[in-house]
């Protein structure tokens, strides 16, 4: 159990990706510790479980691969006159798989992109909009430690994560002029239905990756402590940054 106690009383946040793993953690938690959350993903019955968690979470349907910045600006739009405006979000939505170069599938590579990087984007154009989101807010996508390690066989997945990085980095400045931040985080493995999916496609290139892990595979609550100070009024001072989450991956990666 956490020593740390969040209170987000008060604040209301848009969690994309949020009905398994660490976007469902993340909404949760923030629940938990008194916001609103708009809870935002593919499965409706997923999300219903996830509502029925707590009276402050609010929840939508929703394909983010299959929606225009103007349908953000429309569904957030009517969120805010509901509820208000949004002290920030989290896009933690993406897929993974095997795409070796000499045998990859074309529709599924463009689909990780699509939903790891583009969809990230669509949403942020519409959550940073003035009209959305309050001066201060905050906002945090998930990359992946796959931007670092570049492992054979992943080059979509990688290179979505890696362009991810990089556009929140130019972003910190165009949200700057709004007293907005803007981090990623890029974790290891963490114990998922994706990585479970994952596993199941990649076989002995998954079980590899996670022996490197130097404390072993990461579960959904050994990230969100990071997502929640991102959020929070004491990381105020903190923009355009990338936060690794990955029991130690990276060092084991490399010895």
């Amino acid at each position: 159990m956490s020593d740390i106690v969040w209170d987000f009383h008060g604040k209301r946040f848009v969690v994309v990706g949020a009905s398994s793993g660490i976007g469902r953690q993340i909404a949760v938690e923030l629940a938990s510790a008194g916001a609103e959350v708009l809870a935002i993903a593919r499965s409706r019955k997923r999300l219903d479980d996830l509502a029925a968690q707590s009276s402050l979470i609010t929840t939508v349907q929703l394909d983010v691969t299959k929606v225009s910045c103007e349908d953000w600006t429309e569904l957030l739009g009517a969120y805010v006159s509901e509820h208000g405006k949004v002290h920030g979000g989290v896009y933690t939505a993406g897929i993974a798989g095997i795409t070796p170069l000499r045998g990859y599938d074309e529709e599924f590579a463009r689909n990780i992109v699509e939903t790891s990087f583009w969809g990230a984007v669509h949403a942020l154009r519409g959550l940073s909009k003035r009209s959305v989101s309050v001066s201060d807010a905050s906002f945090v996508l998930f990359s992946s430690v796959a931007w670092k390690s570049r492992e054979k066989g992943m080059f979509a997945y990688s290179a979505a994560k890696a362009a991810l990085v990089a556009a929140v980095q130019s972003f910190a400045h165009d949200l700057a002029r709004d007293k907005k931040r803007i981090n990623s985080i890029s974790p290891g493995c963490v114990r998922t239905e994706m990585m479970h999916q994952s596993e199941r496609e990649t076989g002995a290139l998954l079980t590899n990756i996670i022996q490197k892990h130097l404390l072993g595979i990461g579960e959904p609550e050994q990230v969100t402590g990071m997502v929640l100070f991102l959020l929070s009024d004491r990381a105020n001072w903190i923009t355009g940054e990338d936060f690794v989450v990955d029991g130690g991956y990276m060092r084991g990666a490399w010895d």
